[in-house]
């Protein structure tokens, strides 16, 4: 049987790894640091390769050698040549043409040719890129090195440009290549240029003009017209004072009318012709549509208008730039504009013309004060959920979670406040021996300023322990909010629910939280609570001397937080159990809770031994 030879296909063929390999050969060497190609490249059959061609000669400025091609050798290197054309003026008799100057650019590499023509301010006449760069024909072949030169006319495309002068590189290159260059030739005057010099001579009072068209006034206002006209020309007025706008930021309060606002502006003043504009500034969440221009450009009348069904009446005078100041009421149409401020420009503009003083300028002050946010009067709690659901309730019709603070979550996380609380008694609630002896744990939750509380079970004492209220905020009395924690502090009696607890005592954390943050705790700020002591014992030094002997059984010189406490009280210095506590760790140094009585004195700047 014979075997059918598969057809050459991707995927039915497969590449012998023992066949030698055939790598693709270079075909581009690299002379003097320019890439030539080889003349003499290998082909794809594996044949030797050609010896590399030998190394040119450096590349010198006067010629080209003959193994080095033009593209390589001429690289970046252009000839430049200036030359004018004339163009003929039909529709003016001041002049019947136009001489425009042009740059020719000729590149060596390729004899390819680029003419452009310099732009001129006001002219009047597209500028730029006048041909292309590209070989222009000439005859049966195209322009070369030799047809380009100084004092010859050169026609490209039926324009015929005479070449006047060259750049010193383009003259030292045909120099060096045995090409003669002619001296440089100046460009004959324009006619407009002696129309202008005769203006001026009769400025200067020569002969009178013979005609007086647009462009004669044009020109006329261009140099200056004479003093002897009674008004300001117009057409002067606008080369003198075009582009010069005078700006103004002023304020349109219209709110004792129906529906009315007070919006801000910006008035322009354009010196040119003495137009007003008035553009409305677009304030971010407005509810207003984005319609910018209050007033259209125009002049703006001082007076009221009085029109018919053929227009105004009457001429009116208009507002010019002597009544537009800061701090005064512009009157546009009935509405009257507060101007408070203007920009830089407008300041030096009158004080260089105007000759104001810079006081004169001071801005307006006139914002407002934001007007209070009506606050809603919030509702009884109903009983369902927590306080804040009964607030949401009243926001939406349908019921939503309310919006927890992310950041205090965060922040707050796990960060705990503890008091060891009790029972006692008021007027609605007595207790019996085994409630008073009941002791429970407080607990505050930073994160979302909740509290619960826990009741330790106590063996044989008949109560069961455990939770004794769900965690969550507890509203203050006779009151819709809630308790916060700079509200708790050991000594403190708080209702919940018409149970009253009193804080007897709380743990290190708390303690050591609250004087890290005096400005939320101030019975846990030192320097308030020794303030405090020194204002009321400030006049009792030997009473309070006298009680702390008292207190002092056993001589050593110190006192515990309950001696402390008496000696103050005896001084008729009253503290709560909180400041006395933040007296006794403060002074504390040794660690079992009491103080000296000779260093509290110190702080007070007295001697105990008086």
């Amino acid at each position: 049987m014979s075997q059918v030879p598969l057809p050459r296909l991707p995927g039915m063929t497969f590449v012998d790894p023992r066949a030698p390999a055939k790598p693709r050969p270079q075909t581009l060497n690299y002379v003097n640091g320019y890439p030539v190609p080889d003349e003499k490249p290998v082909g794809l059959t594996g044949a030797p390769e050609a010896p590399a061609a030998p190394a040119l000669p450096p590349l010198a400025d006067e010629g080209l050698p003959e193994q080095m091609p033009a593209w390589v050798a001429y690289d970046r290197k252009v000839l430049r040549f200036y030359a004018y054309f004339k163009e003929s003026v039909t529709e003016s008799y001041e002049e019947n043409h136009r001489v425009r100057k042009c740059v020719v650019y000729f590149y060596l590499e390729d004899e390819s040719i680029h003419v452009a023509e310099p732009k001129q301010q006001n002219s009047g006449i597209p500028q730029g890129v006048f041909l292309k760069r590209h070989r222009i024909p000439a005859g049966a072949g195209f322009y070369g090195l030799g047809d380009l030169n100084v004092g010859i006319d050169v026609t490209f495309y039926d324009r015929t440009l005479h070449i006047y002068s060259c750049d010193p590189f383009t003259k030292k290159f045909l120099e060096s290549s045995g090409i003669a260059v002619g001296a440089d030739e100046s460009i004959p005057d324009e006619p407009i240029e002696n129309y202008r010099n005769s203006l001026k001579k009769v400025k200067s009072g020569g002969p009178p003009k013979p005609r007086n068209d647009d462009l004669t006034r044009f020109v006329e206002a261009k140099l200056g017209k004479p003093s002897n006209a009674l008004n300001e020309d117009k057409l002067e007025k606008f080369l003198k004072n075009d582009r010069k706008v005078l700006r103004f930021f002023c304020v349109w309060d219209d709110r004792k009318s129906l529906y009315g606002d007070r919006r801000p502006y910006v008035l322009h003043y354009f010196l040119a012709d003495d137009t007003v504009e008035i553009l409305e500034v677009n304030e971010p969440n407005s509810g207003r549509d984005p319609f910018p221009v209050m007033l259209k450009r125009g002049p703006l009348p001082n007076q009221p208008l009085e029109v018919d069904a053929l227009g105004p009446t009457k001429k009116y005078t208009h507002f010019t730039y002597s009544d537009l100041k800061v701090g005064s009421i512009l009157k546009v149409f009935n509405r009257d504009f507060l101007i408070h401020d203007a920009d830089e420009f407008t300041r030096n503009w009158y004080i260089e013309n105007c000759g104001m003083k810079e006081e004169e300028f001071m801005p307006v002050d006139v914002t407002e004060e934001p007007a209070p946010i009506p606050q809603m009067e919030l509702p009884p709690y109903n009983g369902f959920g927590s306080p804040l659901d009964t607030v949401q309730n009243c926001i939406s019709l349908i019921a939503k979670p309310p919006k927890k603070d992310f950041h205090k979550l965060m922040n707050n996380e796990k960060k705990i406040l503890r008091f060891v609380c009790q029972m006692v008694e008021d007027e609605s609630h007595v207790l019996t021996t085994a409630d008073m002896d009941r002791k429970f744990i407080l607990s505050y939750f930073l994160a979302d300023d909740t509290l619960g509380i826990y009741e330790p079970p106590a063996r044989n004492s008949g109560i069961i322990g455990g939770k004794f209220l769900e965690r969550g905020a507890i509203l203050k009395p006779n009151s819709n909010s809630p308790y916060t924690a700079s509200d708790l502090y050991v000594g403190l009696t708080l209702t919940i629910y018409n149970r009253a607890f009193t804080l007897t005592e709380a743990d290190g954390y708390t303690y050591g939280y609250m004087e890290e943050h005096p400005e939320l705790f101030p019975m846990s700020d030192f320097e308030l609570v020794m303030d405090a002591v020194k204002s009321l014992g400030e006049t009792k030094s030997d009473s309070l001397r006298t009680a702390f002997i008292e207190m002092d059984v056993d001589g050593s010189g110190f006192l515990n937080e309950e001696e402390l406490d008496m000696a103050l009280k005896k001084s008729n210095i009253s503290l709560t159990k909180q400041q006395t506590i933040t007296i006794i760790r403060k002074f504390d140094t040794s660690g079992d809770g009491k103080i000296s009585i000779e260093e509290f004195f110190q702080a007070f700047g007295l001697s105990f031994d008086e």
